[in-house]
Order: C-alpha cells, then structure tokens, then sequence
C-alpha cells in the first residue's frame, strides 16, 4: 500500500508539471521571482548556457570556473551535456549565494538555482547569468508578479523649468532596451497626457513612412495606420520607431491585453511573453502613478 501511494503522488506530480504551460521567460535582474517556478530546457538552447553552469555539489560553486560540471560531455570536461537535462521538469526550490545563503534581493550578480527534479527529487546548482538571455537555456512556467514591486521600478523626472512631471517604464527591462515603453505626462492644472512608445530594428533604410500594428496573444489588432515612423542609422543596422499619443480606452487596451509582436511598417519585432506581462503592470502603474 505505501509503494501504491507512493507511485500515486509521483504520478500527480508529473501530471501537474507536464500540465504546467511553458513559456520564455527570462527576468534579467529580477530573477528572485522565478523561486517556486518550473523550467524545462529548450530544445533550441544555445550550447553556450552549458558552460560551467550546472554542478551536483555547492562547493563546486565557489569559484566562477569549476570544470567539475555535472554530466560533462566528452568533448569538453566544463560542458554539461544538454541530452543529460532534456524532457526533464525543474521546480526552483531555492535561490542561493555561493555560500549556501538564501538570496532575500537581487543584488547578487551570481546567483544560484537550486533546481529539483520533479519526479526523481535529484537537486542540480545551475549558475544564473543575469546579464545573458542568449546563455538561459529554460522556458518557464507562468511566473507571478507583484504589482507594487514593478511599481517601484517607474522612472520619475521632474522639468526644473516648467515642473512638469515625467513618469516612464524602465528604459531597460530583463537586461536589454525595452521594445515598448508607456509614458505619463503630468502639468499642473492640464489633465495628464499618455504616449507608446515602441521600437524595433532592421537591416534596410526607409524614410518618411507610417503605419503601425501591435498584435495581442488573443489575435485582435491595435492599428494606427497614419502614425510616422521614425528612424536612425545604428551599428548594426537600423533602428525604427513611434511614439503615439494613447486615449482612455487604449490604456484600458493596454492593461488587459498581452502584446505579441509589433510592427512598424514593415519591421517587426517579438515581445518575450514575460515582458509583454511587465508591461501591463507598468501601464497600470503609470496610471496612477503622479
């Protein structure tokens, strides 16, 4: 009997990990908030992410390249070899230092995971890099976000002529330049003014053009057709963009609906479904915001 129930609650358990919907979701700096969560490795991940990254052993952890990586593969000792980590589900039970110490805020650059294997219980320390999406090689279950903490992350500028009041989203956001941006205009006596601003790179020039599209994860569209679109030479290419004045209803929009990719002209770019769930709270953050 106790063999029965046992074999029954490691079948609930990979009953509700397979159940789990997984997503990519890289969080930069905010990687406190993947504890508790469930990582699967991708099938396409980089085999960059599996340097000197997974260990059997926190003292193997100490230093930044202990070659004694968990399942190495043959051709290189400080490789973990990604077959070893495929179709298995991860719960992140812990968020440590190199010392063993819960981490209680992100301010750590080299955090460590402790992820448990959801059916064989086995614990793997996986060394995040909070300044490398190329090198995460999980998607993730659905990660929850605390409103008030996004809240603090607003960025607050006050004009020392007019004391007009600037409220944004961060600039940055899971370590790169945000594609989507809200803004808050606030002048005393004037109700407050809203704007999107979005951006999105490519390889070709075109000058004096309009048109822009967001697509929701629900298939509806936002279009403004008649919007310019803006652009400047960059390193590696082109970088597009528009900034566009939002009414009541579009804030409404904008909280409700999760972006899928944009695209201005004919330029499109991706939004990761996690920055697309930050950027429902930041917009619901920036309206009240003052």
């Amino acid at each position: 009997m106790k063999h029965f129930f046992l074999l029954l609650i490691l079948i609930l358990i990979c009953l509700t990990s397979n159940a789990q919907k997984f997503e990519d979701n890289y969080l930069g700096k905010d990687f406190l908030l993947y504890k508790g969560a469930f990582f699967k490795l991708k099938e396409d991940a980089s085999v960059d992410g599996f340097s000197y990254a997974f260990y059997s052993d926190l003292k193997y952890c100490q230093s930044s390249y202990d070659n004694n990586v968990i399942y190495p593969t043959k051709e290189y000792y400080f490789n973990t070899a990604k077959d070893s980590l495929l179709n298995r589900v991860f719960i992140v039970e812990n968020i440590i230092d190199a010392n063993g110490n819960t981490l209680e805020n992100s301010s750590s650059k080299e955090p460590i995971f402790i992820l448990k294997d959801s059916i064989s219980k086995q614990l793997i320390y996986y060394k995040y890099d909070i300044d490398s999406e190329y090198d995460f090689c999980f998607n993730t279950s659905k990660i929850t976000y605390d409103e008030h903490v996004f809240c603090t992350k607003l960025e607050r500028a006050v004009d020392d002529f007019t004391g007009e009041i600037k409220i944004s989203s961060p600039l940055m956001i899971s370590g790169n330049l945000s594609p989507i941006m809200i803004y808050k205009y606030l002048k005393k006596g004037k109700p407050p003014l809203y704007y999107l601003s979005l951006r999105t790179s490519g390889s070709t020039l075109n000058v004096n053009e309009k048109g822009v599209i967001v697509l929701f994860e629900d298939g509806t569209k936002w279009n403004k057709q008649q919007t310019e679109i803006n652009v400047e030479a960059t390193s590696n290419g082109y970088m597009y963009s528009a900034f566009i004045s939002l009414n009541a209803t579009d804030l409404i929009t904008f909280t409700t609906k999760k972006i899928k990719k944009i695209r201005l002209y004919i330029y499109d770019g991706s939004v990761v479904p996690s920055d697309a769930d930050k950027f429902r709270l930041f917009v619901k953050c920036v309206k009240t915001s003052k």
